[in-house]
């Protein structure tokens, strides 16, 4: 009975080893033996801009594939003719006879397979090409649909959109909107099953399992494309004229965070982003931490005006000389001096002694907190994939001359979209927006579902957000700003409310003296903003000033904004 008893304890314990542990991976190897497969990929989602034009589409182009058992002829000869007839349509297949002999070698071990039956040979076949293999008249050879990534508008909003590459599993989408949402592009592919015998061959009266394909989302987004076009176009003319070494510019509307435009230069053509550095992949928009400069000083300005510590006519009693911290000399950016000024002069002048002097009223604690409720020091949130952000140190790790340069923007570093959010606090009447670029969802079905705008908390008061944009209305017809701006005598006509900023660039523990970023913030009309700006240029050569280098492009991209949206002076 003992000998029985463990007989059948162990037949047991096999059983449920095999049946239960092993249970899911023996049916999926036998599934695998018994069926041979062929997944049918779904197309993948378009994405389009506000008006529904396409910015990424899908081409139809055509996998081909092979059924070994009717396969006829010999391998080689098989391979070396539609090898042929892929690169005399695609010459980039093979440069050389190397390549060529080696894509040939490769065909040929897929149609040698022993124990496959169908193989997948070749995808993006085009339609003519498909028409040139069909005339060969080979058994066995068969095709079917398969979409590709097509770009109508070329690389407009390449970082932004991101692109697609082979990944193990398939068609992947990699780093801005393709990789953010991923899951609602890609869809569910289908697949094929056909019951095969030992020998691997289908049996005829064996059954055929076909899994349907769900095709993937599109996403309609908040970008305008015109209003794009004109971004990227003043863009790249101020790149080219200030010798830069590259840019960004972003037009979002301030009440509910929407981006209506985004480019950044230089860029890659997401169609061949292989040719191109991997460093232009990340969109500079999220992914770039640098340090603003004096386009911070209106939110610090705002914090103590919030705070009732401050007023535009208060006066700076330290601005009439360089102010020292420790071991330190803080000095203005032309080293004239002029006491006495009101917080609105400092704000003209874009004095840092009496931005200094603003902190000190606040109490860095204060000024601590103020920045991250203008949403520093935390991401913005935004719908793209690589967003970076700096991450504050405790307030007691903050070295005096730290709490001192934080107040002209320098020592601290941000991404553009932080900035210009900061700035829609003032223009929206002292919200803090999460920005988003993708407006609706709609999914294979045609089901439209909209993408939620979050909920605002309020950074400053209203009145307080008023105060500032008053503020800034001076500092544009005052400031070093008047001089872009006065090239355009119908701008003039309209209240802007911007500040300009100039940041030297850190490198290795120190400011590299012969590099800046140069930067214009700002939104428009000042009374009721339409839109928030923002344009920076990286290290521009003829010039190192903000207000001389993205001025022009700031107000070149404002003018024609209030062309385009029909706004009265």
């Amino acid at each position: 009975m003992v000998f029985f008893t463990l007989v059948l304890g162990a037949v047991f314990f096999r059983a449920s080893y095999w049946q239960v542990i092993r249970g899911e991976s023996l049916s999926i190897e036998a599934d695998q033996q018994h069926f041979f497969s062929l997944d049918i990929p779904a197309t993948r989602g378009e994405i389009k801009t506000i008006d529904g034009f396409p910015l990424v589409a899908n081409k139809q182009s055509y996998v081909i594939y092979a059924n070994l058992h009717e396969i006829g002829g010999n391998p080689k000869e098989v391979a070396q003719k539609i090898t042929d007839i892929l690169v005399g349509d695609d010459p980039s297949l093979a440069t050389d006879s190397a390549e060529l002999a080696m894509l040939g070698n490769d065909m040929e071990k897929k149609l040698s397979l022993p124990n496959a039956t169908w193989v997948r040979l070749a995808s993006g076949i085009i339609e003519t090409t498909k028409e040139k293999l069909l005339q060969l008249n080979i058994s066995g050879l068969g095709f079917y649909q398969q979409s590709i990534r097509d770009y109508p508008e070329s690389s407009m909003a390449a970082q932004l959109l991101g692109f697609v590459s082979e990944g193990k599993t398939g068609v992947e989408g990699n780093f801005g909107l393709e990789g953010y949402y991923e899951e609602e592009l890609k869809g569910r592919s289908g697949k094929l099953l056909e019951e095969k015998d030992a020998f691997q061959r289908p049996i005829l009266i064996g059954d055929v399992i076909k899994q349907d394909k769900v095709n993937g989302s599109d996403l309609v987004l908040t970008i305008d494309r015109s209003v794009q076009l004109i971004v990227e176009k003043h863009l790249l003319q101020g790149i080219a004229t200030w010798k830069a070494s590259g840019g960004t510019a972003i037009v979002m509307d301030p009440k509910n965070g929407n981006i209506l435009a985004a480019a950044s230069f230089p860029r890659y053509d997401p169609k061949n982003y292989y040719l191109y550095q991997q460093s232009l992949y990340k969109d500079p928009m999220v992914s770039q931490l640098y340090e603003p400069g004096s386009i911070m000083k209106p939110m610090l300005m705002a914090a103590a005006i919030n705070e009732g510590r401050l007023t535009p006519e208060t006066r700076c009693p330290v601005c009439a000389g360089p102010r020292v911290i420790g071991s330190y000399a803080v000095h203005t950016f032309d080293n004239h001096y002029r006491p006495n000024l009101t917080m609105t002069e400092v704000l003209i002048n874009s004095d840092n002694t009496g931005m200094i002097f603003v902190g000190e009223t606040l109490g860095f604690p204060k000024l601590y907190e103020y920045l991250k409720r203008f949403g520093f020091s935390q991401k913005t949130g935004v719908d793209l994939q690589g967003e970076q952000s700096e991450i504050f140190r405790p307030i007691d790790k903050w070295y005096p001359i730290d709490r001192a340069t934080v107040t002209f923007g320098q020592g601290i570093a941000v991404n553009s979209l932080q900035m210009i959010r900061g700035m829609a606090v003032i223009a929206n009447g002292g919200r803090l927006v999460v920005p988003r670029v993708v407006k609706a969802i709609v999914d294979s079905a045609g089901q439209t579902k909209e993408t939620k705008v979050k909920q605002a908390p309020q950074v400053i008061s209203a009145q307080a957000a008023k105060i500032v944009t008053e503020m800034l209305v001076r500092v544009t017809a005052e400031s070093e700003l008047r001089w872009p701006r006065d090239k355009m005598p119908s701008i003039k006509k309209y209240r802007i409310a911007a500040k300009s900023g100039t940041a030297q660039i850190p490198i290795a523990g120190h400011y590299d003296e012969g590099r800046t970023t140069g930067s214009v913030l700002g939104f428009g009309p000042a009374d009721n903003p339409r839109f928030v700006l923002l344009v920076k240029l990286d290290s521009p050569l003829v010039r190192q000033w903000g207000s001389d280098t993205a001025g022009p492009i700031f107000f070149s991209i404002m003018q024609d904004l209030l062309n385009y949206y029909n706004i009265n002076p």
